[in-house]
């Protein structure tokens, strides 16, 4: 790519961007876009936001809305949307934190970072479960694979039977599940919420094997009742397996299929290739500055338009595969997206724009990949650069923008909606798109920090950017639908260290190729380092995210028999666990997943 082109990409990205968030600081400060823009405030009260009298200042494009969201605390964010809002936001903190740093030590400064910041999310989310102690999922556990009570020939009796002779003193109540289809013969499924007395019976319940034979009497923590996915399950175990197959499968097709798409860009990027393959391309040159654009600018959009439906097509496929929970079927998309992007836009990449004719050489001399891949990074600079600037400047500012909402709500006031009562477009907050990009862009920061420094400006303005627009996201637009208690960051970790490890790979190689095998050599320390503390972080941090800690939940059950709450929040447990269509109509809480 020329310079020419770049900075032509730079300059379109640069003025869409300002002209889209001028229109949305507008378009924010009309009362009739406020089922928009003020979605999670609306949802959360009954009286409508307060907007000032009409003026032209409505009507000038304004800033005001930056400061406002970057006030917004971090306690003000735990508070009100919870530890996993919190921990995009600590993402963004993270790689501006990490990229502002030296570039000489900026490995060591981020494997530091790294602890220090899973220590701190740990204790946020011990105090976030203490804060949280009344949540119904701490006493109630999700039981699968119920065998049939031989004498009764009911499901229910064996629960029953089994709890009331294993956990004699714990057990509480339990609910089965039924298939609602059929509301006159409701079906008893092989699946139950079995509800305890204590938090600690729900913890050793959930946490141990109940059978000899492991496809028998299947324990596992129970979701929050807002969070559940009711039709998955009805689902029986043995064939959720099938479908985490095919699920699997289908994502890794969706991967190769996707690198036509991935060619056909790196050809336009680069024009000699394309005008080899297509003659008639070299009209282009004809009209002066359109080469520039055609290279520049155009291949990141491109690419950007066909990723930008990957997250959605990965999470219909993960609503097929039956996780009982929204949050388990988005933490799954979330890792899966995050190596579908590693893998396509960042590897893929660098296949078809320069491994690719050293590939052969690459399998028959394995000790030189360092090397050719700090030869491949270093010629691919100027795309990543057009990369982030598209992602990051076309990207966040059509994510605050909202521009299909904008759309659907005008074509609906005018047509079948006209006259009827409106109400704000309520929508979770997409971790399975967020995160993975975010990660990816950490991840060609990291790289290129030191092959090609001049990019690093940009992804700061990304990072910084993407950190404004979320904050003003999680405090005005998307409302709560779930809450883990921050098991995406266990995720985040991963894709950062692995980051880290790509770097340092690369960072051996650019020596390499600079004939400092010295240097080489004494990166390496560096290079087992960062194994070390990562495996060091699995043991030290992982168990806490995956599992309730007892002493925790024994400090709440004490907590609450001193103040005579733990019977009443039990009682509340196995209510809140009630099908949808057994419940009375108040039940259901709007807006919640359990609703639907």
């Amino acid at each position: 790519m020329t310079p020419e082109g770049l900075l032509a990409s730079a300059a379109i990205n640069i003025g869409l961007a300002m002209a889209v968030l001028c229109i949305f600081s507008i378009l924010k400060k009309q009362p009739s876009n406020s089922f928009i823009y003020y979605a999670r405030r609306l949802s959360h009260q009954q009286q409508p936001l307060s907007f000032d009298r009409f003026s032209f200042r409505r009507l000038l494009p304004s800033v005001s809305w930056i400061p406002r969201a970057l006030r917004v605390s971090e306690d003000d964010i735990l508070t009100n949307s919870g530890l996993d809002a919190l921990i995009i936001i600590r993402l963004f903190k993270f790689g501006l934190w990490v990229h502002f740093s030296c570039l000489w030590l900026i490995s060591l400064y981020g494997l530091y970072m790294l602890y220090k910041e899973y220590k701190e999310i740990l204790a946020k989310r011990i105090l976030w479960l203490q804060k949280l102690k009344d949540r119904p999922d701490h006493f109630t556990v999700l039981v699968r694979e119920i065998p049939l009570c031989p004498e009764h020939k009911s499901y229910g009796c064996s629960v029953h039977h089994f709890f009331t002779r294993h956990y004699q003193h714990a057990f509480q109540s339990h609910q089965m599940l039924y298939d609602g289809r059929d509301l006159v013969l409701l079906q008893e499924l092989p699946a139950a919420f079995v509800t305890f007395k204590s938090r600690v019976g729900a913890a050793l319940a959930a946490q141990s094997q109940q059978h000899p034979h492991p496809f028998l009497w299947i324990t596992e923590e129970a979701p929050e009742p807002r969070d559940l996915l009711w039709k998955n399950l009805s689902t029986p175990s043995r064939r959720l397996l099938l479908y985490k197959i095919g699920f699997y499968l289908a994502a890794t097709l969706l991967t190769i299929f996707f690198a036509v798409p991935v060619a056909a860009v790196q050809g336009i990027a680069k024009f000699e290739r394309l005008m080899k393959w297509f003659p008639p391309a070299m009209a282009v040159q004809l009209i002066p500055g359109l080469r520039s654009v055609v290279t520049g600018y155009l291949p990141s959009v491109i690419l950007n338009g066909f990723i930008y439906v990957v997250p959605y097509s990965i999470l219909g496929m993960a609503h097929l595969a039956g996780y009982p929970s929204k949050s388990q079927t988005e933490m799954k998309v979330c890792n899966m997206v995050f190596y579908f992007l590693v893998g396509n836009v960042f590897f893929l990449t660098l296949l078809s724009g320069s491994l690719l004719d050293e590939l052969g050489e690459s399998f028959s001399h394995p000790g030189d990949f360092p090397s050719r891949l700090a030869r491949a990074v270093t010629a691919q600079a100027d795309f990543f650069t057009t990369y982030i600037l598209s992602d990051g400047l076309s990207g966040f500012s059509l994510e605050i923008l909202q521009a299909g909402l904008l759309v659907w709500d005008a074509i609906k006031r005018h047509t079948f909606g006209r006259g009827k009562k409106r109400s704000p477009y309520v929508y979770s907050l997409p971790y399975f798109r967020v995160i993975p990009f975010v990660c990816l862009c950490f991840l060609i920061g990291m790289v290129y920090a030191l092959v090609a420094p001049l990019l690093l400006p940009f992804v700061l303005g990304y990072l910084y950017l993407g950190y404004a627009v979320y904050m003003n996201q999680i405090e005005d637009v998307y409302p709560t639908f779930y809450e883990t208690s921050g098991q995406y960051w266990p995720y985040v970790h991963s894709y950062i260290f692995f980051s880290l490890f790509l770097m340092q790979i690369t960072m051996i190689g650019l020596f390499g190729l600079k004939s400092k095998p010295g240097a080489s050599v004494a990166t390496l320390p560096l290079l087992v380092l960062t194994l070390l503390l990562n495996e060091y972080c699995k043991l030290r941090f992982l168990p806490s995210f995956s599992q309730h800690t007892i002493q925790i939940l024994k400090e709440n059950d004490e907590s609450d028999e001193k103040e005579s709450n733990l019977d009443i929040n039990s009682h509340n447990a196995a209510d809140a666990y009630r099908p949808p269509f057994l419940r009375p109509v108040s039940f259901a809480e709007e807006g919640s997943s359990s609703s639907q």
